[in-house]
This record gives structure tokens, C-alpha cells and sequence, in this order.
């Protein structure tokens, strides 16, 4: 689904500040929050975190400070069609966990010490397992296992008043904010653009 890779001076985040920069990621990104169980199961199997810290790090003032906010890199890679969409709110979820880092050691940071580049990568130059793949392809893969519940029918039931993402299952509050499509009749909801058009790709629908 998505690969973070954070990147520091050597030694400024501890292990336990690296577990706790984990821990905050995965709680602000990965929550249920209306997505059903399968669904999550899969994303966070398909997220990783990683760290990496440089032999030696210098800014246009020269070394960090070591007692203050270590300066820090983060990429965020994912399909392409998915940057624009998830770029706002993985910076606005990561900017939250770093700056709960901060407080934990009563750190100010300062300005341009934080950089968060989404970084978005073209239909088939996506590995996934190893295979040339499209941002279709990983979310087929995201979904699997929900499709399946869905199938067989043991997918949980849909709360009076909201709407199902048919791509991924999570609920959709009808709405004036709310993605949709008019199929067969009926009113489609999405939890995001790139299951809408994923949606209208496989049915053949033409997006206004």
C-alpha cells in the first residue's frame, strides 16, 4: 500500500523513539475507522516503516545541533495515481507523530527541519511481490480479502443511512462531501478517488 522511509543523523532517534514513531504512524494511518477488518488486515500487511540514518548529515549552518530537534527526511512512496490524494494527510498524520517525538524530549523544532516528500510511482514500474504492476493491481490486492467476504456474503452488514465502497468496503456517509457515482440506478459511494476510478475502470463507466 505504501512505503515510508524516515531518515535521520546517526543516532538521533533512539530505539524507543523509532518504536514510538511507528506506533503513532501506524495508529493515525492504519485505524479502522469505518474499514472492514479484511480490509485492514491487508493494508497493514501491505505498509512498511523503515528507518535509515546517514553516516554524517550537514545543513547550509553546518552540523545539528545535537541537543536539539534532529533534522529529518521522510518519503512516503505510492502509486501514482493515489499521490495527490494521500500526500495531504500522510503529512498532516507523520508532521503528528514527529511533533509527538518532539514534546517527549522537549524538543523545538525549527523551520525546514522536517521534509515529507510524496513520491508517486507509474503504473508498471510498481513491484509488487516482485511483478510489474499498476495502482489497480495493488488495490485489488489491498481488497482481496474483503472482495472474498463480500462473495460469500459474510462481509459485515452495511449501517442504515451510510454507503459501502464496493472497491474496499469502507462506509461512506452520503453527503454533499461525498464521493459517488450514479450506476444502474442506484447512488455508488467511495472512500476515495482512486476506488472511484478504479470503480468506473473495471465497469466501463465515463467519469464527467
Amino acid at each position: 500500500m505504501m512505503l515510508v522511509e524516515i531518515t535521520s543523523p546517526a543516532g538521533a532517534l533512539t530505539a524507543d523513539d523509532r518504536a514510538l514513531l511507528a506506533e503513532r504512524f501506524r495508529g493515525l494511518v492504519l485505524a479502522p475507522d469505518h474499514a472492514p477488518d479484511e480490509t485492514m488486515r491487508r493494508a497493514r500487511a501491505m505498509t512498511h516503516l523503515a528507518f535509515r540514518e546517514t553516516v554524517d548529515w550537514y545543513s547550509g549552518t553546518g552540523r545539528p545541533d545535537p541537543r536539539a530537534a534532529p533534522p529529518l527526511l521522510v518519503t512516503v512512496t505510492v502509486p501514482d495515481a493515489w499521490r495527490e490524494e494521500v500526500a495531504r494527510h500522510l503529512m498532516a498524520v507523520i508532521r503528528t507523530a514527529v511533533h509527538q517525538i518532539d514534546a517527549s524530549h522537549g524538543w523545538e523544532r525549527g523551520v525546514g527541519d522536517l521534509w515529507i516528500t510524496a513520491v508517486g510511482v507509474p503504473d508498471g514500474c510498481i513491484g509488487l511481490d516482485g511483478k510489474p504492476s499498476t495502482a489497480d493491481d495493488v488495490l485489488r490486492a489491498l481488497t482481496e480479502e474483503y472482495r472474498a467476504a463480500r462473495e460469500a456474503g459474510t462481509a459485515a452488514p452495511v449501517p442504515e443511512g451510510m454507503l459501502v465502497d464496493p472497491v474496499c468496503g469502507m462506509l461512506v456517509r452520503p453527503g454533499a462531501r461525498a464521493i459517488t457515482l450514479d450506476h444502474d440506478g442506484e447512488t455508488v459511494g467511495f472512500c476515495a478517488l482512486g476506488c472511484r476510478d478504479s470503480y468506473a475502470r473495471e465497469h466501463d463507466l465515463v467519469l464527467a
